[in-house]
């Protein structure tokens, strides 16, 4: 009981200056592994490629549609059957849509497969900016033989999977909906800043595409639908709302012509970044040295406190 009294008090008497004296006591030694993490945290900084970040800014490029009032209730079945909702808060946002498609596994998936990504995502290593081509990691992908050689955990394959590449092209692409303003921030980030800038365009251009050609094949099955529908209704205000519904319809598979920016409108593009944004290979250096530097007083003070706890222990 002694014993660990002198000890907590011992050890309580060990301050920031006996620590600093001990290091001092080893100065040459201290100096020497300073100046080699330093260096080591450089080379290591500098091996880190540069990575570059390119941002787009899109607004909703929809308008949002007021429903039939109570003409809804009397043909809201008839119009369900169709894909219609005759309600605003029932359909879905076409921005909200878009956002989630880009999140989509499988949208990134067939992006990836469309465009040949592959062996950019799951190999690329850096940038070469004389030739402007990406550095492909050899360890992982044989560019002569065209052979995968990395050895993932099973039951991964050496060829990675459209899923697995899509999760990590995801991991490279942020997507954000400002709920004031309702502007979407989509942010791509990639070895290479012109690769990043024409991905988020080809991204931005093919979302649009496929909610245009879901909204297409949609609108037209209800034309059909409702035509077909409408020969069959004698009551004079369903088959005024039938057709009012089958304009709307026929309006929708026309702006879907006229339209190209059909779900995200671009309200700043996407450009082609001149910096990187990371490694910040300053900030690298500087906390891993002040890690360092930290490590080697906790050193200090463990050495501290063992020597005196082998002391005390000689005096009693």
């Amino acid at each position: 009981m002694i014993q660990t009294e002198s000890r907590q008090k011992t050890e309580m008497q060990i301050g920031f200056l006996d620590i600093v004296a001990e290091l001092t006591r080893y100065k040459v030694l201290v100096l020497l592994f300073m100046v080699m993490v330093s260096i080591l945290s450089v080379w290591i900084s500098l091996k880190m490629p540069n990575v570059y970040q390119t941002v787009g800014i899109f607004a909703p490029a929809t308008d949002k549609k007021s429903g039939l009032g109570g003409l809804g209730s009397q043909i809201g079945g008839l119009a369900s059957l169709a894909g219609i909702s005759l309600s605003a808060g029932g359909a879905v946002d076409k921005t909200d849509l878009a956002i989630e498609l880009l999140r989509s596994k499988d949208f990134i998936s067939r992006f990836i497969q469309k465009h040949d990504l592959k062996i950019l995502v799951m190999a690329g290593d850096g940038w070469d900016i004389n030739t402007n081509e990406i550095r492909i990691d050899q360890k992982k992908y044989d560019t002569e033989n065209k052979i995968w050689l990395r050895t993932p955990k099973a039951p991964r394959l050496p060829e990675p999977s459209l899923l697995e590449a899509a999760e990590e092209f995801s991991k490279l692409m942020d997507v954000s909906k400002d709920k004031t303003t309702s502007m979407v921030k989509i942010t791509l980030e990639y070895y290479s800043p012109v690769l990043a800038k024409k991905w988020l365009d080809l991204l931005v251009e093919e979302v649009n595409e496929e909610i245009r050609q879901r909204d297409v094949l949609e609108a037209k099955a209800s034309i059909d639908y409702l035509n077909n529908q409408l020969a069959t209704i004698n009551i004079a205000d369903i088959r005024e709302s039938v057709i009012q519904i089958i304009q709307d319809q026929t309006k929708t598979l026309m702006l879907t012509n006229i339209r190209k920016e059909y779900a995200l409108k671009t309200v700043d593009p996407a450009f082609i970044p001149e910096e990187k944004s990371k490694p910040r290979r300053a900030i690298i250096v500087i906390m891993s040295v002040f890690s360092a530097f930290l490590l080697l007083m906790f050193v200090a003070y463990l050495k501290i406190s063992l020597s005196f706890v082998s002391r005390n222990n000689r005096d009693e």
